[in-house]
């Protein structure tokens, strides 16, 4: 399993977004020019973003994004989902998909640890929101200029 690099790179932008949207759209250029990635990446994860509801488009000479609802209520679930799909660590536990992926027994133990870590990573995921990277991001901003040993917040 792997996140892809369209869903790493729209978590960062979002994340960059939530900072900058707070004076108002962001042009997607400035966000290309702050994060380093392409413009024409970018259009296309703002464009599924936009469709998943988790970005709004402003129009305008002033227009850009803005985050579609308070990034304390966009979790990175959402984020993955909109850009990947759900996150899937095998399809033997999956009745649909379980005669074309897996020829093990019904009875096979792998198949609920397979199910747990899913379930895991699918908590973890939906705990962590925007506001929480926004405010890790700045954390590690502190660190590295003040060196002040706070434990990342997102690390149990």
């Amino acid at each position: 399993m792997n996140i892809s690099t369209r869903g790493r790179y729209g978590l960062r932008a979002l994340v960059e977004l939530s900072t900058l949207s707070r004076e108002g759209p962001v042009n997607l250029r400035d966000l290309s020019e702050k994060q380093k990635m392409s413009i024409d990446y970018l259009e296309q994860i703002f464009n599924r973003l936009k469709k998943a509801g988790i970005v709004r488009s402003i129009r305008g000479a002033r227009g850009g994004y803005i985050l579609a609802s308070d990034e304390d209520k966009i979790t990175v679930r959402q984020v993955i989902n909109a850009l990947d799909g759900p996150i899937s660590i095998s399809n033997c536990y999956n009745p649909n998909l379980r005669e074309k992926s897996c020829t093990g027994p019904a009875t096979c133990v792998t198949r609920a640890l397979w199910q747990g870590l899913e379930d895991t990573i699918d908590t973890m995921l939906s705990g962590v929101t925007l506001k929480d990277l926004r405010t890790e991001k700045i954390n590690l901003k502190l660190r590295g200029s003040r060196k002040n040993g706070k434990k990342n917040l997102l690390r149990s």
